[in-house]
Order: structure tokens, then sequence, then C-alpha cells
């Protein structure tokens, strides 16, 4: 970022400051980045003031956000990167409207502690389109980025989260859209997380299947298995993942996107994957990406447990340890899956980290193949089917006929699937309409 760049920068977070009622004067930016470039450009921002520093009548250290300050002294941007290698990434999957919307719109009303929102950064040729957001800077004495836990540690994560999702359990404003968190089955990720989904597992194949001494890649035949059933139902598991029991999901819970703050309280942050879903979701992902195989199987049944414990004292009913066993083997189908067929096919010198891949695609078909959640797919398939569903070889048919016969029924389902996408974004319009309406 040049000088005029910051020059520029620095005027517009001034004016989202000022526009959220703190009377900053001038704001210098800190070009180091931090934690959260891999999206986002992350950076400090130091705010100066023309009168002494009043404290807020709210620093009294109680409650859910804690203590805050009507002048802070610094914040932290979060600005969109187009010159990053992950900004068309970013872009298709709408991770920066996703948590712009989040701050924005949602942050108040959270029971949990995450970063307070201090004002939006807008475009500069209409001043309307937020491209970053200023948020509360959450590293004071005694907070941790990145908390190791242990078990005690890893059980009050748990039970914080749940507390966000009894919140939101169920809540008419999920389900009519008048939060603005979308489902995993509307059209902002189907058919396109199934679509990229199929485009990744044959270079998954071919990078996984052998074992490669040299690079450490090896996972287990049944793995393959497995993850062929997952491409071929991946709408269907969106499709349940979205039905109800569902709830407002952070979408990417893991220690990098945590703070332990000074009073033990957890702190989340990069709300960039949010949506509407299983509560169980954020739960599995945080054992995955921040535990050993070895670790994620002892803690497991403890973490169900406590999970289901917690929602229980924070008010959800009529939801079963069953229940929530079932969901936790679609879970372990949907985002844990993505990341490894999206990370699994990306070359080393494309990678911040060239060794997550190899931590965490194990991680992920071990919980896949503990959980044996690939077999619901089966089910699913058994009981939607009768026995005139069941097509074998035609007699006679040659490897010419049957190529063209696979062709016309390629098209057949994407000529359904545009068809599909039309009518749920019409219903997505219908809804938006009648939630608008009721306001």
């Amino acid at each position: 970022m040049d000088q005029e760049d910051k020059n520029d920068v620095a005027g517009r977070c001034l004016a989202g400051l000022r526009a959220q009622g703190i009377p900053a004067t001038r704001v210098l930016l800190d070009p180091t980045k931090l934690k959260g470039g891999y999206i986002c450009d992350t950076m400090r921002v130091k705010i100066f003031y023309d009168t002494v520093r009043k404290m807020s009548p709210k620093a009294t250290g109680k409650g859910a956000r804690g203590w805050v300050s009507e002048r802070p002294a610094t914040a932290i941007l979060k600005i969109a990167s187009p010159a990053s290698a992950d900004h068309d990434v970013a872009m298709r999957l709408r991770l920066y409207e996703r948590e712009w919307h989040f701050y924005e719109q949602l942050s108040h009303r959270v029971t949990i502690r995450v970063p307070r929102y201090l004002g939006s950064v807008k475009d500069t040729e209409t001043g309307l389109t937020t491209e970053g957001v200023l948020l509360e800077d959450l590293e004071v004495p005694g907070a941790v980025l990145c908390p190791q836990l242990d078990d005690a540690g890893v059980m009050l994560t748990i039970q914080h989260v749940a507390k966000h999702h009894a919140t939101f359990w169920n809540a008419p404003e999920l389900a009519s859209g008048a939060l603005g968190v979308k489902p995993h089955n509307g059209p902002w990720y189907q058919p396109g997380w199934g679509d990229d989904i199929a485009a990744y597992w044959p270079r998954f194949v071919r990078k996984w299947e052998k074992p490669d001494a040299r690079r450490k890649l090896e996972l287990p035949p049944e793995a393959f298995v497995a993850g062929e059933a997952i491409m071929n139902g991946f709408a269907w598991i969106q499709d349940e993942l979205s039905k109800k029991p569902h709830t407002f999901n952070h979408g990417d819970v893991k220690p990098p996107n945590m703070f332990m703050m000074p009073n033990s309280v957890p702190a989340f942050i990069d709300w960039q994957y949010t949506a509407v879903g299983k509560g169980c979701q954020d739960i599995l992902f945080f054992l995955i990406e921040g535990y050993t195989i070895e670790e994620c199987r002892r803690l497991e049944p403890l973490a169900m447990k406590h999970y289901h414990a917690a929602l229980v004292t924070y008010g959800v009913k009529d939801y079963s340890s069953e229940d929530l066993r079932r969901d936790w083997k679609l879970a372990a189908m949907h985002f844990p899956f993505y990341v490894a067929m999206w990370f699994g096919t990306t070359p080393d010198e494309s990678l911040v980290d060239p060794d997550f891949p190899r931590r965490y695609v194990p991680r992920a078909f071990d919980c896949i193949l503990r959980n044996k959640a690939h077999e619901l797919l089966a089910a699913a398939s058994t009981m939607s089917r009768s026995p005139s569903d069941v097509v074998g070889v035609p007699p006679g048919a040659t490897l010419e006929s049957l190529a063209a016969d696979l062709h016309e029924a390629r098209a057949r389902i994407k000529r359904l699937t545009i068809e599909r996408d039309r009518l749920k974004n019409t219903l997505e319009s219908v809804k938006a309409a009648v939630a608008g309406a009721a306001i």
C-alpha cells in the first residue's frame, strides 16, 4: 500500500469512526499486517482526539462485551484486498459480504464476546458500499490470540458457542431471511459449492490416492469411497443441514479465530463463513481444525455430551442426543470436506502454510470415517429409491451410445438445476419481501 493509498484509506477510516459517533480527529495506519491477512488486509489503526479520552459508563467489566471506550486509542481495520491471490475466492464465496454484514447488522445482537463494531470503510465512488470494517482492538494485556486450550478451555469454548446457538435456535428471523444470514441450500451456496467439489474431486484423487512418502500424503482406501459418495450427495447434505432445528453459525470456529480474554472469556473473530445450519457444525470444525486425530477422537464424545447439556441449559428443547449424533455426521460431510477438497488440491507454493493440508485432510477424513457419516447417504438413497429407479446397462449398448446418453443426462440435469435455482431465487425474494413488510 503506497502513501497515496494509505491517505485514502485513512480518510475513509476517519469518516467511518465519526459516522459511529467516535469523535476522532486523525488516524494513523500501522502497515504491519496482522492475523487475518489470508482473506483481508488486517492492520492496526491509531486514533487521535482533540481532548482527553473519557471512559464510557459501560466500563464496568460486566456483561458479555466487557468494557469499551468512547474514545478507543486503536482499532483493527479489516479491508478487502483485491491484490490478494484469494480475492476471487473471497468474492465467489461472499466472505467479505458475510463479515461486513455480521459486524454492521448482527454483532450487537449476539450473546458471546466479539470485537465491538466501530465503523465501516466505504467505497470512494459512491460512499455506499462497505469495503472494510473497523473493530475493537482485542490485544489488551492478558488477552491471548489462538489460545492453547486444555480440556477445561475446550469445554468453556463449547459452552459459549452453545449459548450463541441457543439464542438463535429456530429463530423465525432465520427462516424468513430477516437476519440476512443464508442457509446452506440457498442460492449463495447451492449449486456453487457442489460444483466446486465436483471440480476438485478428480484432482484430489490424483494427488492423494497413491501414497507419497516425500510429501507424506496418505489416506485409507475407504476415504475415497466416502469422498465419492459425499461428492455425489452434496446437495442432499446441504438440504439436510438447512432444515430445522437450525441456528446461526459462526462457520469457522477454531483457536486461530479466537482470543482468550483476561477474564477467561473466549472472544470470537473472523465471521466470514456465517450461515444458517446445524449448531454442531461449529463444534465439530473447532475440533478438526484445532487438534490432532488422536485428540479429536478423545475429545469428540466429551464435546458432544457437553454441547448437548449446554443447549439444554440455555433452553433448547426437543433436541435429543440422537438428533445431535445425526447432525454431527452431516456436519462432517459439509465444511470439513469442502475445506479438504479446496486446500487438498491447492499447490504448496500457493499456500501460506504448505503443511496445512497434510495436517488437516487426514483429520477431516478420520472424522467422516470414524462417525460412518457417509452411511447416511446410502440410507437416504435407499429410502428415496424405488426398484424402477435402478437402471442397468441396456442390452446391445455401445460405449458411444452410453456416452451420448450420459451427455444428454448431464444436459437435463443442468437444465433442471437452472430451473431449481430460478425457483429458489424467487422464493428468497418472496421471503425477503414478506420479512420487509413485517418490520
